[in-house]
């Protein structure tokens, strides 16, 4: 495959009533579908004036709905490596490519499935088996992801569930992401640098978004940690004591890197740090 004029060369094409806006792709993001296939997909993503960039059933067949420089919404608020400014309303949305996988997660029913933990809410008792993705699919995926690789400046192959944390859970722990993300030519640099600085000279690294989960290493004061995505959690979580109504709220937790190797290390309370990518009028909530 190759890509002419911003569409992947011999894929059919669908249109979704979704318009996008121009854009220079940064980021590639993995989605499910939660449908089974790219028909339900289609009416679902209609009704809700959502869009991927290509769609892919379970067979092999990929679709593509827009020029990969038209961007589709496709990951909701969400944030990804930010160095400044990140508000209540952040999104990836413009600046990347958004693939889908007929695939029902952890709402798999009769489908082919095998048990897995996600990486941000491991102990979640409702997530813990996950539909198989058929290996035509994978294959598929792999090459047009190989393509846009080649030919867009994408710095990162992402999850939903990296950019949303706590907020969407695809593609969930059967998909393998770092298998694409290693093909990256030039990936981005680790996440907006900081330090702890906590009253008590100690900053606890969590396995999950709370003060209350397990408790994976101590830092303490001057240590540095890079921060990769503020998680979402439930309205009463949210930094800003009056959000207002929105499907995901920004918390005060982060996933972190602690030892420059550009993976996922457990959450910290952005209140012990120095520093945070956030909008400075959010970070006074802090």
């Amino acid at each position: 495959m190759s890509i002419t004029g911003n569409f992947v060369d011999g894929l059919a094409k669908i249109k979704l009533k979704h318009v996008g806006v121009n854009q220079t792709p940064r980021l590639l993001v993995i989605h499910y579908s939660v449908t089974d296939t790219v028909a339900a997909a289609v009416t679902a993503l209609d009704a809700a004036t959502l869009g991927y960039h290509i769609l892919i059933e379970k067979d092999g067949t990929a679709f593509q709905t827009r020029r990969f420089t038209e961007s589709a919404a496709h990951p909701g608020l969400s944030n990804w490596k930010s160095d400044s400014g990140v508000t209540l309303g952040a999104s990836v949305s413009r600046g990347s490519i958004g693939i889908c996988m007929m695939n029902k997660g952890f709402a798999f029913g009769g489908s082919p499935s095998a048990p897995g933990k996600l990486i941000y809410n491991p102990n979640d008792a409702s997530m813990q088996h996950w539909e198989v993705y058929p290996d035509k699919l994978v294959a598929s995926c792999r090459r047009i992801a190989q393509d846009i690789l080649a030919t867009y400046p994408v710095t990162a192959v992402v999850g939903h569930h990296d950019v949303a944390i706590m907020g969407k859970f695809d593609p969930g722990p059967l998909f393998d992401l770092k298998g694409l993300d290693d093909l990256t030519p030039n990936p981005k640099p680790l996440g907006f640098r900081t330090t702890v600085n906590s009253p008590d000279g100690t900053l606890t690294v969590r396995e999950e978004t709370n003060s209350g989960s397990k408790a994976l290493k101590v830092l303490h004061n001057g240590d540095v940690v890079h921060i990769r995505s503020i998680a979402y959690g439930p309205k009463a979580d949210c930094i800003h004591p009056s959000p207002g109504s929105r499907k995901r709220y920004l918390t005060r937790w982060a996933s972190v890197d602690i030892d420059a190797s550009n993976t996922h290390a457990g959450f910290v309370n952005m209140k012990f740090l120095a520093s945070t990518p956030l909008d400075p009028g959010l970070a006074a909530f802090l």
